[in-house]
C-alpha cells in the first residue's frame, strides 16, 4: 500500500505532445485516403468516357457500313430499296435512297439483312419470311431495315419500326453533342468525295459519313480547373458548334471530364 506514492501519470506537456503526434498521423492517413479516393474516382470516370467513346466508334462503324447493302448487287438500288413513307421517323425516302440526313445529330440508313442471324440496332431479329428468303443465296428479302440514329437527352438512340411497331433504345449515354457530316461527291464524278457537309446534300451522292461526339463523365467536380473553356476548346475547334449550343454545354459544366471522339465510315455499298 505504501508503493502507490511512487506511481506517477503523464504530465500535461507529455499528453499534449502525444496528441499532436497522433493528430498529425491521423491527418496524414486521412489525406492519403482522400487523395487515393479522388484519384480512383477520376480514373473511373475517365474509363467511363473511354469505354463510351470506344463503343460509339464500334457501333457507328458497324452500323453505317451496312448502309445500302443488298443481297443482289447486280440489281439497281432503286429496285432493292423502293420509295417509302415515314418509317422509323425518317420521313419519306426516295427510291434507291439508303442514307438520309435528318439533322446534324440525326441520320437514317437502309439496308437488307445479310443472313438469318442479322439483327437491327435495337436487337430485333429478322422476321420469319425474311429468314426463309435468305435461305436461298442472292435473293431479295421482303424485309428492309430502316434505322435512325439520333441524339436524345445525351444518349445515342436507335429507332426502327418493325411490323408497324416503333422500337427505340438508348445505345450509349454520356454524349453531350453528336455531329454527323456527310461526305458527298459530284454527280459527274460519283466515286470521289468532293466535300463534307452538315446540311442536306440534295441529289449529291453520299459516299461517306464522318461523326464527332463530345462525351462527358457522370462524375462531377473532378477537375482542378473549374473553367470549362479549356476542356471544351478541342470540341469547339473541331465541330464549330453554334454559340447557343456551346453556351449551353459550358453553362452545364460542373467539373466533369470531357473526351472528343471522331470516326469516318466509307459507304462502300453506296459507291457506284
Amino acid at each position: 500500500m505504501h508503493a502507490s506514492k511512487y506511481q506517477a501519470g503523464l504530465s500535461l506537456i507529455e499528453l499534449m505532445v502525444a496528441m499532436v503526434i497522433s493528430s498529425v498521423l491521423i491527418i496524414g492517413v486521412t489525406q492519403i485516403f482522400v487523395d487515393n479516393k479522388r484519384g480512383y474516382i477520376f480514373q473511373q470516370n475517365q474509363s467511363e468516357n473511354q469505354e463510351n467513346s470506344r463503343f460509339t466508334l464500334l457501333l457507328l462503324q458497324n452500323e453505317l457500313a451496312k448502309a445500302g447493302y443488298r443481297r443482289q448487287p447486280d440489281i439497281q438500288a432503286e429496285q432493292s430499296f423502293p420509295a417509302s413513307g415515314n418509317i422509323s421517323g425518317c420521313g419519306a425516302l426516295a427510291a434507291g435512297q439508303t442514307v438520309k440526313y435528318i439533322s446534324s445529330s440525326s441520320l437514317c440508313i437502309r439496308y437488307q439483312p445479310r443472313d438469318a442471324q442479322d439483327r437491327d440496332c435495337t436487337g430485333n431479329a429478322v422476321q420469319a419470311d425474311t429468314a426463309a428468303a435468305i435461305a436461298n443465296p442472292y435473293t431479295q428479302t421482303p424485309e428492309i431495315f430502316t434505322e435512325r440514329f439520333w441524339l436524345n437527352n445525351n444518349e445515342l438512340t436507335c429507332t426502327r419500326e418493325v411490323a408497324g411497331t416503333t422500337h427505340s433504345g438508348a445505345l450509349v449515354s454520356g454524349i453531350v453533342d453528336l455531329r454527323f457530316e456527310l461526305g458527298v461527291g459530284a454527280n459527274s464524278a460519283a466515286r470521289d468525295i468532293s466535300s463534307y457537309t452538315i446540311e442536306d446534300p440534295g441529289t449529291q451522292p453520299i459516299l461517306a459519313v464522318r461523326f464527332s461526339g463530345l462525351l462527358r463523365s457522370s462524375g462531377q467536380q473532378l477537375r482542378e480547373n473549374a473553367d470549362a473553356a479549356a476542356a471544351l476548346l478541342n470540341w469547339k475547334n473541331l465541330t464549330n458548334p453554334s454559340d447557343d449550343l456551346y453556351a449551353s454545354v459550358r453553362d452545364g459544366d460542373t467539373g466533369q471530364i470531357y473526351q472528343v471522339t471522331q470516326g469516318t465510315v466509307t459507304l462502300r455499298n453506296r459507291t457506284p
